[in-house]
Formats: C-alpha cells, sequence, structure tokens
C-alpha cells in the first residue's frame, strides 16, 4: 500500500489550487473581452480560420473602396459623355434645319454662332477633370488630353483597378475613342494602282493602246523613280513618295468645325454631307455609354456578393471567436464555487503548523 506523505498531499492540493485558479481566469479574460479564442493554444484550427477570415474581410474592405472609386469614375465619364451626345444631337438639328435652302445667309451665320458655341463646349468637356486628374487622358491623367484646335494629346491606356479577387475592371475612356471616329487610315495603306489613273485595276478590262501627239520625254539615265502621265501624254516623273503614317481621322471638333464653316459660307451641300459624320459621332457615343453601363452593372453585382461575402466571414467569424455571453457567465460562477471548495478543502492541510504534528 503506498503511503501517503503530507508533502505529496499538499503538493497534489496546491496543483488543484492552481488549476482552480488559472481556469478561473481564463474565464475572467473571456468575459472582459467576450471572446473564447483569447490565445493561440487556445484552439489552433479555430484561430488559423479566424486569421484567415480577418485577411478576407480587410481585402473585401479594400474591394469596396476601389468600387466607390470606380462608380465615381465612371458616372463622371458617361455624364461627360451624355453631355457630349446632347451636343451633338443639337448639332445634328441644326443641320437638318440648316440643308435646306430654305434660310438665307445671315440666318446661316447666327446660327453658326451657336455652332461655334457648342464646339466650346465640346472643348471643356474633353478636358474635364476629376480633382486634379483628367478622365480623357488615358494614362496620361495629369496632362491636358485636348488642344484648342482639338489635337489629342494624351494615349490609349485604359486604366483597371481590382473590385475582387482576380477581378479587375476598366475605369476610364481615352479621349482618342470618345471624340475620334473608329476608323483609323494609319491603319491602311493605298491601293498602288491609284497613282496610275490610266491602269485599270479589273482584270476584265483590257487596256487599250494611247495614241500619243506628242514626242516623248526621256527619263535621266540611271533614274528609278516612278512616272505617270499628264492629259497630253508627256511622262511626268514622281520624284516624292506619299508618307505612309498618314492619317485621316474624322473628330467631333471637326464635324463641329466644318459645320460652323459651312453655315457661314452658306453652303448647304456641306451642311448636307456633314449629316452622316454627325450621325456616326452620335452612334459611338451611344455604344460608349452602353459600355459604361455594361461595366457598371458588372460592379454592383459585385458590390452586392461583396456584401453577401462580408455578413458569411462576420458571422463565421464570430461563431468561432465569440464567446456565449449566458454560457460564459454560468461557467464563470460555477468556477467559482469549485475555487471556494478548493479553498476551503485546501485550507485544514496548508495552513497546519509544528505543533499540530505535535498533538
Amino acid at each position: 500500500m503506498t503511503r501517503v506523505s503530507n508533502n505529496s498531499q499538499s503538493a497534489a492540493l496546491q496543483f488543484a489550487l492552481n488549476r482552480a485558479k488559472r481556469k478561473m481566469e481564463d474565464l475572467q479574460i473571456q468575459g472582459s473581452t467576450l471572446r473564447q479564442i483569447t490565445r493561440p493554444s487556445d484552439n489552433p484550427i479555430g484561430t488559423t480560420e479566424v486569421l484567415h477570415l480577418k485577411s478576407a474581410s480587410s481585402d473585401n474592405e479594400q474591394y469596396q473602396k476601389n468600387i466607390q472609386h470606380a462608380l465615381l469614375n465612371l458616372n463622371t465619364t458617361e455624364q461627360a459623355i451624355e453631355q457630349l451626345t446632347e451636343i451633338m444631337v443639337k448639332a445634328k438639328e441644326i443641320a437638318i434645319n440648316q440643308a435646306s435652302d430654305f434660310y438665307d445667309e445671315d440666318i446661316r451665320r447666327g446660327v453658326a454662332n451657336e455652332v461655334k458655341q457648342l464646339r466650346n463646349q465640346a472643348l471643356a468637356i474633353s478636358n474635364k477633370r476629376i480633382g486634379q486628374r483628367y478622365i480623357f487622358g488615358g494614362f496620361k491623367t495629369l496632362e491636358k488630353p485636348f488642344n484648342n484646335d482639338g489635337t489629342y494629346n494624351g494615349d490609349n491606356g485604359h486604366t483597371t483597378i481590382e473590385v475582387a479577387k482576380d477581378f479587375f475592371i476598366p475605369i476610364n475612356l481615352h479621349g482618342e475613342e470618345v471624340f475620334y471616329s473608329d476608323e483609323d487610315s494609319r491603319l491602311k495603306q493605298p491601293h498602288p494602282l491609284n497613282r496610275f489613273p490610266d491602269l485599270e485595276v479589273s482584270p476584265n478590262k483590257q487596256r487599250q493602246p494611247q495614241e500619243r501627239t506628242a514626242d516623248p520625254v526621256d527619263l535621266p539615265t540611271g533614274s528609278r523613280d516612278l512616272a505617270s502621265m499628264d492629259d497630253e501624254g508627256r511622262i511626268i516623273p514622281i520624284t516624292e513618295e506619299p508618307p505612309l503614317n498618314f492619317a485621316s481621322r474624322n473628330n467631333i471638333f471637326s464635324v463641329l468645325d466644318g459645320l460652323n464653316a459651312a453655315l457661314e459660307n452658306n453652303s448647304s451641300r456641306t451642311v448636307q454631307d456633314l449629316l452622316p459624320e454627325i450621325e456616326n459621332s452620335l452612334s459611338r457615343l451611344i455604344n460608349l455609354r452602353t459600355r459604361i453601363g455594361s461595366i457598371s452593372n458588372s460592379i454592383h453585382m459585385t458590390q452586392n456578393s461583396l456584401e453577401g461575402e462580408r455578413l458569411s466571414y462576420a458571422e463565421r467569424k464570430s461563431h468561432l471567436n465569440d464567446a456565449d455571453i449566458a454560457e460564459l457567465f454560468s461557467d464563470i460562477q460555477r468556477q467559482q464555487a469549485v475555487l471556494t471548495a478548493t479553498y476551503q478543502t485546501s485550507q485544514s492541510t496548508l495552513n497546519q503548523t509544528l505543533l499540530d504534528f505535535l498533538r
């Protein structure tokens, strides 16, 4: 039979007392913080999941801020395009009215002043800013994108922003796609036979011999320059090649300037010719507004999804980390009773003196 010494009895009582006090301390910390996980060792798996949920919630908060910034840019861009659409609709109405011969020169000159103001409004919209950043400059947001003559100084950059995990959206339109036509002649090359009007492009038509009424002119020896013929049959050498990077693009400013010039010069024919260009500009602006609307809808759907995820993360994190108040205070009361009983039990043993053993 194992003998229980006084020292072992005291050590056991001391261990039980310390354990009860430690349990009481943990419950008091949980009561003060209202959390059931106060240190990683309490629940290692739960702690890892809580940290992951905190990281995801922090990311979602930043995505919400990015969404607000994106909506600000898109709404401002949409408002600018809406104003441009109204300007071009007004220009179209003027062109339709002035395309007939019903109005005289004085009336057209008066209407030309209105077109000039429309052009100034379009120029002001082209240099619209949010804070200190121009919205139609592409990546060059700190430089004025359009000069007074309508020349574009920006680039073709689209700024993108992350509104969800690995989901990037553009938040701007550059000035070239808004104010310039879709057709870029820099991507095209002229037909090589256009330099030779005597040659037929169609292979079905045979070339007829041309009668020469004048003596031919010999080209200089060793010259490799191209040549063509004038109306009298004389050979004219072509020494200058047309530039390959030529550009002839229509834009809103040129259309308004052309309409203004046509009205000032009382040219109804020119006004009629400008109607298709105005219609093309309107179609382009409508397509751009549709694109912005689709991006905004995608952002709103992402925003709703992030809000749902935020609620789910908060619920899961509360389930893992937050303490049940009713259960917690019940445990505190129960542990207080255990601690009191432990004190009473150990009192008679731990407080013994030498006189108690000599009795």
